[in-house]
């Protein structure tokens, strides 16, 4: 079918499995006769139907040239996601803004969208069972070099914020929201940035980001949300979602964020965690590892296996990272295990100031992303008092306990006191989604050194927390009271 609007036109492919049942085009059929045809094809009996739109531009500007480059300037080789979840390089396939409303309107319901003027400007709007919203809208692209090519952005109207400030001073009843729209091959992804944090700043040239594993992420949930590192509120939602999400019917809920955000609420943010006490605690609850020089990290497996025994949720998650040092066949020397999903994560405890934190063994990590599909690492990071800037206090401590408790202990009240942490305090934490999308550009080689014995340690990843919101999948920031 081509439906024509002036310079563009919206395509839709009827296929089924076998069988000629098969409709020609036509032009002059409305989208409600399509529907009927979906229909009809359910009730005699066939199953498998796949219907497919794509919205495209009759302009001879919209052409590719012989090579099958675009002549717009920005439209050079970068991540894609298809709909059937495969990461390509390509040119970004950017919808126009007569092509925007286009999908817009498809995905909900052309009979409840209008462009209209308000407040001077002509803006896309859609009503329905009494709300009505004004979605200004842009296409989303690539930033172009030297950006990283998973790195995606739409650009603010300078106009938006003026506009947002009348809509709200003449108290005009619209929710006025800020929307990407992503379009590759068949495939449509809108983006709801929240619009507050981009109205209090100087609009001239501004951009809203977003990442290609968001849009992969909103592919595979339906409607994903995540704060960045900035405290932007961003939801990437699926084409067929977006009436739903609009409408307030959609959750972008995951159990598993629930259960951290528990854990998270019960541990120790905000307060200084001091190294005797965190020593002693782990040592009365029979924790195995209690004596480790880097007691904060041990101190943050420990309380989490705790957490999951204490509340029940092992069949949900559960701490793994004294099951599997055997390496059985089929596991994997991580830290946490999520039963119901089947996948694993890693906890990570890292000092705030650092810029990188050090992951794990990458043959076994990328082993681990091919039989899982995903994998998470779970960082908490904590401010640091430095024991060797405390007269090493704790070092003293922590080694006189040990010899209290076990008198064979041989190490003198000074090891390790270079290193030794005195306090931590515990402020922010994230997980980042590792997939076989993203897995490749998110880590490099970490230079372990060598074991004891001489030989060479295997090489390791690391993670460059620059990167991090690429990869972010929940975040949580401790605010203090």
């Amino acid at each position: 079918m081509n439906k024509k609007r002036g310079c563009w036109a919206l395509a839709t492919y009827i296929c089924i499995p076998e069988g000629d049942y098969s409709v020609p085009p036509d032009e002059t059929r409305e989208l409600e006769w399509y529907d009927g045809i979906y229909n009809y094809l359910k009730q005699i009996g066939i199953q498998d139907i796949t219907m497919f739109f794509f919205f495209f531009n009759n302009d001879e500007e919209r052409k590719t040239s012989v090579n099958g480059r675009s002549k717009d300037s920005h439209n050079v080789p970068s991540e894609q996601i298809n709909t059937e979840l495969s990461l390509e390089v390509a040119m970004d396939q950017v919808l126009k803004t007569k092509e925007q409303e286009a999908a817009l309107a498809h995905f909900l319901g052309e009979n409840k969208c209008s462009v209209q003027t308000i407040c001077g400007r002509k803006v896309f709007v859609y009503e329905n069972d009494g709300k009505k919203f004004i979605l200004l809208h842009k296409a989303i692209t690539y930033l172009g070099n030297p950006h990283p090519i998973f790195k995606k952005r739409i650009q603010l109207p300078n106009w938006m914020q003026e506009f947002c400030e009348n809509v709200k001073a003449q108290g005009l009843d619209y929710d006025v929201r800020l929307i990407g729209v992503y379009h590759y091959m068949n495939g449509v992804v809108f983006a709801d940035f929240d619009k507050e944090p981009y109205l209090k700043r100087k609009m001239h040239n501004s951009s809203a980001h977003i990442y290609i594993n968001d849009i992969f992420q909103a592919y595979k949930q339906g409607v994903f949300h995540k704060i960045d590192q900035f405290g932007n509120h961003i939801h990437a939602i699926h084409s067929n979602k977006f009436k739903d999400y609009l409408m307030g019917k959609t959750e972008s809920k995951n159990q598993l964020f629930e259960l951290f955000e528990k854990f998270n609420y019960g541990y120790t943010f905000g307060e200084w965690l001091y190294a005797l006490d965190a020593i002693k605690e782990m040592y009365g609850n029979q924790w195995m590892h209690w004596q480790q020089a880097e007691w904060a990290g041990w101190f943050l497996e420990y309380r989490f296996n705790k957490f999951t025994i204490d509340n029940n949720t092992t069949h949900l998650m559960r701490y793994v990272g004294t099951e599997n040092k055997a390496k059985k066949e089929g596991t994997f020397d991580f830290d946490i295990f999520f039963p119901k999903d089947n996948f694993y994560g890693d906890l990570k405890a890292s000092d705030i100031e650092h810029k990188d934190a050090p992951g794990n063994d990458q043959g076994a990590f990328v082993e681990c992303i091919n039989m899982h599909d995903r994998f998470w690492y779970v960082i908490y990071e904590h401010e640091t008092k430095k024991d060797i800037d405390y007269g090493s206090v704790a070092t003293v401590a922590r080694n006189q306990f040990i010899r209290l408790v076990k008198p064979s202990y041989e190490k003198d009240d000074m090891s390790y006191h270079e290193r030794m942490k005195n306090s931590v305090r515990f402020v922010k934490m994230s997980i980042l989604e590792l997939n076989r999308i993203n897995f490749r550009s998110v880590l490099s080689d970490f230079n372990q050194g060598k074991q004891p014995d001489g030989k060479a340690r295997a090489k390791k990843f690391i993670i460059k927390k620059k990167d991090m919101d690429q990869y972010v999948v929940f975040r949580y920031n401790y605010e203090q009271a």
